[in-house]
């Protein structure tokens, strides 16, 4: 942002302290959010939406959040669709949350699920052993926990949600304005670290566009690495962040990005199932080369999860490394869903013989396995990996 010539600054400054400030809305001069009600108007956020009275007070609807989720955050229809499904699947296992659903009534859980997905917030990795929650209501099995932790990380909550977080209270009008509006004035930077200068605690981090930051990072700062808490130390140059800065210019979270996404999870996962149906026994298991490669990018509730099948138990973060390659194979948002939830009434256009076909692609494993983990039919599993083993031994191909 350029520097106001100090003349303008003056106008603006006499202007501000001579003229009351005139209200976007005429019913919200006495609002707590009045501020960030009327900055969210200026940039057209509620046009259409409300007129003339904001009444922030009222509850809101999902579908009012995400379409002004949508507006604030630039996102497309196809993105609107994803936060639609993923917020269904996601709260689809909190009964508490039920009643709101019903007449599809906004709280204040899903209120800060949604925006710390678009903050890109949902993918980080919390490892509940080593994290003391914030809430008493909002424990380390609660499905927003994630995302409840790394919003209260980033102090954008309102200075009213102390102890408990309620996270079954219908969110106002007022709260998701607010909550928005902090949203947007947090800074992110991401780039990959060329020099660590520990004296100053300080990290210089060169930028997609190739330019450098100097990073602050204080005793306050947590810095995360697949759920595991790291300090400065555990840095090194080559590495890739994340650090978000909070509204006061501190900077609050530093993640430490994998680089183990994508198509090589989705490879090594296959790998894990192959593995494990070769295995005779634990210590076969536990031998196994391609745990310790999944051990970097992947908790141990997470490899729990996968080698039971449990899928309901995988991270969030996992899910949504997996939805987003199966959406690069080719799938559509809902189909990519599908799979994850094993709806296949609901894949319509994709078949499952062709998704194992597509996903044995990206394996490197035959489509015949791939179909049997994605029906968790292990015995037919078994079979077929057994078959695997001995032709890539005939032929000389390892896994």
């Amino acid at each position: 942002m350029k520097n106001l010539p100090i003349l303008a600054l003056l106008f603006i400054i006499f202007l501000s302290s001579s003229v009351p400030a005139l209200a976007s809305f005429s019913d919200i001069d006495g609002s707590w959010a009045r501020e960030a009600i009327t900055r969210l108007d200026e940039h057209g956020i509620f046009d259409n939406l409300y007129h003339d009275k904001f009444q922030p007070n009222n509850t809101i609807t999902r579908e009012e959040l995400i379409e002004i989720v949508a507006r604030a955050f630039n996102l497309t229809n196809t993105d609107q669709q994803t936060i639609y499904t993923w917020l269904d699947h996601l709260m689809a296992h909190d009964p508490a949350s039920a009643s709101a659903s019903a007449n599809n009534q906004l709280n204040r859980a899903e209120l800060v699920a949604v925006v710390a997905k678009v903050l890109g917030l949902t993918e980080y990795g919390i490892d509940p052993a080593t994290w003391t929650p914030s809430f008493a209501d909002v424990p380390p099995e609660h499905p927003v926990f994630t995302a409840v932790e790394m919003i209260n990380l980033l102090d954008i909550l309102p200075t009213y949600v102390l102890n408990n977080f309620e996270p079954t209270r219908l969110s106002s009008r007022a709260e998701v304005a607010a909550l928005i509006d902090a949203a947007l004035n947090l800074e992110l930077v991401e780039g990959q670290i060329t020099e660590i200068h520990e004296n100053s605690n300080r990290l210089i981090v060169k930028t997609p566009e190739n330019e450098y930051r100097s990073i602050p990072v204080t005793t306050e700062t947590v810095i995360l690495q697949q759920g595991n808490n790291l300090s400065i130390t555990n840095l090194a140059a080559g590495n890739k962040i994340s650090a978000i800065y909070d509204r006061t210019g501190n900077v609050q979270l530093v993640s430490v990005n994998s680089a183990k996404t994508g198509s090589s999870l989705l490879q090594a996962i296959g790998n894990l199932l192959n593995g494990l149906k070769g295995a005779q026994n634990l210590e076969q298991v536990q031998e196994l080369p391609v745990l310790q490669e999944l051990s970097q990018v992947l908790t141990p509730e997470q490899m729990a999860a996968i080698i039971t099948g449990d899928w309901a138990r995988v991270n969030d973060s996992l899910r949504y490394s997996l939805y987003q390659e199966f959406v690069e194979l080719g799938m559509t948002p809902w189909e990519a869903e599908a799979l994850l939830s094993q709806d296949w009434s609901s894949l319509e256009d994709m078949g499952i013989d062709r998704l194992a076909l597509a996903l044995s692609d990206y394996a490197g494993i035959t489509p015949e396995i791939i179909y049997s983990a994605l029906n968790q039919d292990w015995n037919q599993l078994l079979e077929y990996a057994q078959v695997e083993v001995a032709q890539r031994l005939l032929t000389g191909t390892i896994f």
